[in-house]
C-alpha cells in the first residue's frame, strides 16, 4: 500500500462501485476499526441447511450466508455488516463496475438482502404480529394495539433498513433517528443502501419503501416514512 494513500475508506468501494481497485487513493481496509471477529468458509456453510458461527454462537444460515456460500475462496465472516462484506469480496477477486461478474454478484446480492428483510420481517401488510415485532425492535412503546396505529407510529420512525438486516447478524442495535436530514447523512456517509427495485421486494417490504430523493441525486436513502435506497448501477 502507498504510504500516499488516504486512511479513509473509500465511500465507493463500501458500496461496492469503486472503479479503481488496488489504485484506489482511499483505503479499502474496511476491518480497520472494528474488533477482529472470527470468520467461517464456504467449507463450514454447505447451504442453507448450515449453521454460521456468530460471536461464539450459532445460528441458522440464512439468505445472506447462502449468497456467500456461492463464492468459496471468499473468507466470508457471518458476523459482520453486510455490505461491509459484499465490498470486501469484490476487492478479493478484483471486481469493478466494469465487471460481469461484479454485476451479476452484486444483484444477486440485493435479492439476498430483500430476501432476508422478507424472512425477518414478514411479507403481509395486513399481519399485526409484523407491526409489532417492528415496534419492539424499533422501540415504539407502548406497542399500538391496532394495525393502522401500527403503521402510523412507524411510518414516523427514521431507520435504515440495512441495519435491520444487520441486527441479528452483528448484534448491534438498530440506531433510530430524530429526523430525516440525520438519516440521510447516516445512509450517504456509511453506503448502507438498501435495494428498491427487487423481484422480491414486495408485500411489507414494498409498503415501506418510497422515493425521497430527487432522482438526479442517483441515490435514494431509505426510511420507514417513505423510502428506500440505493445507488443506481
Amino acid at each position: 500500500m502507498s504510504s500516499s494513500k488516504s486512511k479513509d475508506v473509500c465511500f465507493h468501494y463500501r458500496s461496492g462501485t469503486c472503479r479503481f481497485g488496488s489504485r484506489c487513493r482511499y483505503s479499502h481496509d474496511l476491518q480497520e476499526n472494528r474488533p477482529a471477529t472470527k470468520s467461517v468458509t464456504r467449507s463450514k456453510l454447505p447451504g442453507t441447511r448450515a449453521k454460521a458461527m456468530r460471536q461464539g454462537n450459532s445460528r441458522p444460515a440464512d439468505h445472506i450466508d447462502a449468497f456467500f456460500a456461492q463464492h468459496e475462496d471468499f473468507d466470508y465472516n457471518p458476523s459482520a455488516p453486510v455490505w461491509d462484506e459484499f465490498s470486501r469480496m469484490c476487492d478479493v477477486f478484483g471486481w469493478d463496475m466494469e465487471d460481469y461478474e461484479m454485476r451479476k454478484a452484486k444483484r444477486n446480492f440485493k435479492s439476498a438482502m430483500v430476501r432476508q428483510f422478507n424472512d425477518l420481517y414478514g411479507t403481509d401488510v395486513d399481519s399485526l404480529d409484523s407491526w409489532h415485532k417492528l415496534c419492539r425492535i424499533l422501540n415504539i412503546e407502548p406497542i399500538p394495539e391496532g394495525l393502522k396505529e401500527c403503521r402510523e407510529q412507524v411510518r414516523q420512525t427514521h431507520v435504515n433498513l440495512v441495519d435491520l438486516v444487520d441486527m441479528p447478524r452483528t448484534g448491534t442495535a438498530v440506531r433510530v433517528f430524530p429526523n430525516l436530514k440525520e438519516l440521510q447523512d447516516y445512509t450517504i456517509e456509511n453506503a448502507r443502501y438498501f435495494p428498491k427495485e427487487d423481484a422480491y421486494a414486495g408485500g411489507l417490504l414494498r409498503f415501506l419503501l418510497r422515493e425521497i430523493l430527487p432522482s438526479r441525486r442517483r441515490g435514494l436513502v431509505c426510511d420507514f416514512e417513505g423510502l428506500e435506497g440505493e445507488e443506481k448501477s
